[in-house]
């Protein structure tokens, strides 16, 4: 790994959680990749996902190529999930939320399979660049934040397999089965840092010791701003109103961005950059939607982003090769 003490800037990406909505994230980072003309974690001191985010953070911490990943989605989407679209009427959205109601709605037996295509038995102290993937340890009610080896004098994770971890840090609640590593299970660390800006903040801070002055953070989301519910919202609604749709996780993915963001833009002001794409309303788009149809948009999505002026400026900055920086 890199020495990032040695230079003046420290860059940090982090990756935001979302389920199939990742696959925005993937094709902004595949255009990032693109333009950087080299493997993107070469740019970063270090990088942060949750979910879907940690495993493309996972993916970046060992080169895996960006477009690879963007292809996993559209090849293995239905598989991970389903070929379903968002269901209709009041009886199909009862119908998909029994899915769930005995056990985790998909089995991950596709996505684990294809992490551990892409990953083997490599463990984090494999990595090839500083990265840390929250997630939530269900046995003993407490969060964690897997890590490589990349601090002094902080023990990481060494020996756990980065697809392991992978799954660990995507096991959402209802969606997917808690995955075991060692003694303990692990769910989805969307459960406290959908987007972990603020877990990166602190590991480069804390453990790494790094000045916040030095501090260049590029967050990237998962096309959730500005979410707004398909149907009405009332003071009267129950379970099936909250969880039709995604509309609970997609609130809380949602606000907790929203939330990091403001705090972030506090503390680092214009060293702060930002990517998301606006929720299209008349989009089928949700967590577990893997449609041809939802493909579509989010790839639209994510070229816009990269067209905007402010991203044209913020990412030539943010991928300057270090002897630029």
């Amino acid at each position: 790994m890199a020495e990032a003490e040695k230079d003046p800037e420290f860059r940090i990406l982090s990756l935001a959680g979302g389920g199939y909505l990742g696959f925005y994230t993937a094709c902004v980072l595949a255009e990032l990749e693109e333009q950087a003309g080299e493997p993107l974690g070469r740019r970063f001191d270090l990088i942060a996902g949750t979910s879907v985010g940690g495993i493309l953070a996972i993916a970046l911490a060992f080169e895996i190529p960006m477009a690879k990943i963007r292809t996993l989605f559209l090849e293995h989407g239905t598989r991970i999930f389903s070929a379903r679209a968002l269901p209709s009427n009041p009886v199909a959205k009862l119908r998909d939320l029994t899915r769930s109601v005995l056990g985790p709605k998909y089995n991950g037996i596709a996505l684990n399979k294809a992490l551990v295509t892409h990953l083997g038995r490599k463990t984090l102290a494999e990595a090839r660049h500083a990265v840390v993937v929250p997630a939530v340890n269900i046995t003993l009610s407490q969060t964690k934040v897997f890590k490589s080896p990349h601090a002094a004098g902080s023990r990481g994770d060494e020996t756990i397999r980065a697809a392991s971890v992978a799954m660990a840090t995507s096991a959402a609640p209802a969606y997917f089965p808690s995955v075991r590593v060692g003694q303990h299970l692990y769910a989805d660390g969307g459960l406290f840092a959908v987007a972990p800006d603020q877990v990166a903040m602190h590991e480069a801070e804390h453990f790494m010791r790094i000045d916040a002055s030095r501090i260049r953070m590029l967050s990237i989301g998962t096309a959730t701003a500005n979410y707004r519910p398909a149907s009405d919202v009332a003071e009267s609604d129950g379970a099936v109103d909250w969880l039709a749709e995604g509309r609970l996780l997609l609130t809380l993915i949602s606000v907790q961005q929203q939330h990091v963001q403001a705090m972030m833009e506090d503390r680092l002001r214009d060293r702060y950059v930002r990517l998301d794409a606006e929720w299209p309303a008349e989009a089928e788009l949700g967590i577990d939607v893997a449609t041809a149809e939802a493909a579509q948009v989010l790839e639209a999505l994510a070229r816009q982003t990269m067209a905007e002026p402010r991203t044209v400026r913020a990412v030539r900055r943010l991928l300057a090769p270090p002897a630029a920086r």
